[in-house]
């Protein structure tokens, strides 16, 4: 059955809803539906007032606990017991990760950036937040999901107050892992040794030749990826970390090219949207 609602993360005039709602004009709606949380709820809800229309969400990929291989298509998102399927998950991390990817930069902004330079800038970016995204994925997967582990930490940055550390490197890392478990509640039962444990087969993955690694645009965080290279954007006259995700969300809006082309994974969401093979 063809959808008639796609519920995703974020407020209203989010880059999710930027994105989806170029990428599925006429063809259904979308809307924002704030945290992930509860969003399976809201879907049966909808359903159920809705009473045949297709309504379905779509979450962010996140940190997956166990790697899996990138193969160009959205995860199916079910319930718990398996019994309900409520739509996808993006592939990527998050939103951040399509928006910076060079092919998206490219085509989205045009002759406004030196792809090259670009490219380097991204890989070392990759390379300096390589530890933390060890730490963040390590913390994601031992949170609690009755009362949430945060998975980041770090100063406040920009009007999102998205957190990211000033030191990246392995030592710092750990210290941040032990500080973000000492603050979490005592009564969530996370053990400290397991995250360290954790952080440590991580390291493997994320750092040079990894499977993560070799993946970062899946695997890292997108937000933590433009706030590494936050410096080289402003220095190249495209605005910083979030004024040059804004550049390439209007031109993605802007555009007049079907934006489903650009990548494999938005051509199937879109067709399974339309229930087409």
């Amino acid at each position: 059955m063809p959808v008639n609602q796609l519920l995703c993360e974020g407020k209203k005039g989010s880059p999710d809803v930027r994105v989806l709602g170029k990428l599925l004009a006429g063809i259904c709606m979308v809307s924002s539906e704030g945290g992930k949380y509860g969003m399976g709820n809201k879907i049966i809800a909808k359903r159920e007032v809705l009473g045949n229309k297709a309504v379905v969400g779509i979450l962010d990929g996140d940190f997956l606990s166990t790697w899996e291989r990138p193969i160009g298509k959205p995860r199916v998102w079910k319930s718990g017991d398996e019994t309900i399927n409520f739509g996808w998950r993006w592939e990527r991390k998050e939103i951040e990760n399509y928006l910076i990817d060079p092919d998206i930069v490219g085509k989205s902004m045009k002759n406004e950036v030196d792809l090259g330079p670009y490219r380097l800038a991204l890989e070392a970016a990759r390379d300096r937040i390589a530890d933390y995204q060890a730490a963040r994925t390590a913390l994601s997967a031992n949170r609690k999901r009755f009362h949430d582990l945060a998975s980041s930490f770090g100063d406040e940055r920009g009007k999102e107050r998205h957190l990211f550390p000033n030191e990246l490197d392995e030592r710092h890392c750990l210290d941040g892992i032990r500080k973000t478990v000492g603050d979490h509640r005592q009564g969530q039962l996370v053990c400290e040794n397991e995250v360290v444990e954790s952080f440590k087969r991580y390291l493997d993955e994320c750092r040079p030749q990894g499977s993560r690694w070799r993946h970062f645009l899946y695997a890292f965080a997108g937000k933590d990826l433009l706030w590494a290279m936050d410096c080289w954007l402003k220095k190249n006259q495209l605005g910083g970390a979030w004024a040059f995700r804004e550049k390439v969300l209007r031109g993605i809006s802007g555009t007049d090219k079907d934006i489903a082309s650009w990548l494999p994974e938005w051509w199937q969401l879109r067709q399974w949207i339309k229930d087409e093979p």
